[in-house]
């Protein structure tokens, strides 16, 4: 446990608090920096909604209605019930810093629950599409070195299901040195081990040695040797999104969905497809079963005679 001094002032406290979130439970970076811009916004709201100056004893002694106001403005704003649950959960994990570190006894907060959120099916990208926007990086990009760089990585995140930062946060020896499998980090830190097919390894080893940067650690980078990042990755899928005319569903993060659907959809089991995204729970791996079944409905619905006979009665 940290032991605080009892006057810290509110921005002291926030930091303390975020720096144990990081290095003692061991969350993502992306989820700390979510948690720390839903602090600071719930800060704003409060000064609009009590025309003041907020404080630490604001915070530490903050009420429900408070609470409900805020998850109603951030929906009018138009946030979605996952982003209004998230910024619930930061600030009862806050609260119970707090509680620790005996700045307070209790709030009721720590007890309330997180409104509903509507899971929606993820979007598949179907094998051709994928083929499309690999083909595509060859006209979006003119650098050798940065084509080849593009099409593994994008081939990679796709070939065993990674998460973006999963596959930015790689280093070279990892990936050269390991045999069938390498080690990937996801969240909280938590790491799992994930096949390298060796199409993905024979068009790592010819980036590399295209890239010139071979004193870099980061197996992908910029142009100026740097680790890449996720930004880019995101800028690069939508440019081909774009060029392609397709949805807006389709994201570097759409290619991990896909992964699993397409090895559901030829008869993987779940509890290997858990394994190989580095899900905690079954259940989260369960949600590509009802997009493969789903994804099956339609085809029989376009294809089955009988069913396209019904149809025309």
């Amino acid at each position: 446990m940290v032991i605080l001094e009892k006057d810290l002032g509110l921005k002291e406290l926030a930091k303390n608090w975020l720096s144990y979130l990081f290095n003692s439970e061991f969350l993502s970076k992306n989820t700390v920096d979510a948690y720390e811009q839903d602090l600071a916004l719930l800060v704003e709201f409060l000064e609009y909604y009590k025309s003041k100056t907020i404080n630490r004893e604001d915070l530490l002694f903050i009420t429900k209605q408070e609470i409900r106001s805020w998850i109603l403005f951030k929906k009018n704003k138009g946030n979605s019930d996952k982003s209004c649950a998230r910024g619930l959960s930061a600030i009862k994990n806050f609260l119970k810093f707090c509680i620790k570190n005996k700045l307070i006894e209790h709030n009721d907060i720590t007890d309330m629950k997180a409104p509903k959120i509507r899971k929606n099916l993820p979007r598949p990208i179907a094998i051709d599409k994928i083929n499309d926007i690999l083909g595509a990086i060859y006209v979006l990009k003119k650098t050798d070195w940065i084509i080849k760089r593009d099409r593994v990585l994008l081939f990679f995140v796709y070939s065993v299901g990674l998460r973006i930062n999963e596959a930015l946060s790689l280093n070279k020896s990892e990936v050269l040195d390991a045999g069938e499998f390498i080690s990937v980090f996801g969240k909280g830190g938590k790491a799992r081990m994930v096949p390298i097919v060796d199409k993905a390894r024979e068009l790592i080893l010819d980036y590399i040695k295209s890239s010139g940067f071979e004193e870099s650690k980061a197996l992908f980078v910029n142009r100026f040797g740097e680790r890449l990042s996720a930004s880019a990755v995101q800028k690069l899928v939508k440019k081909a999104r774009e060029m392609l005319d397709l949805p807006d569903s389709v994201t570097p993060h759409a290619l991990r969905h896909s992964c699993a659907t397409h090895i559901i959809e030829s008869g993987g089991d779940l509890r290997s497809v858990q394994e190989l995204l580095g899900h905690a729970s079954i259940s989260s791996t369960q949600i590509y079963s009802a997009v493969a079944k789903s994804h099956l409905l339609d085809v029989y619905d376009k294809c089955h005679p009988m069913r396209r006979k019904r149809h025309m009665e």
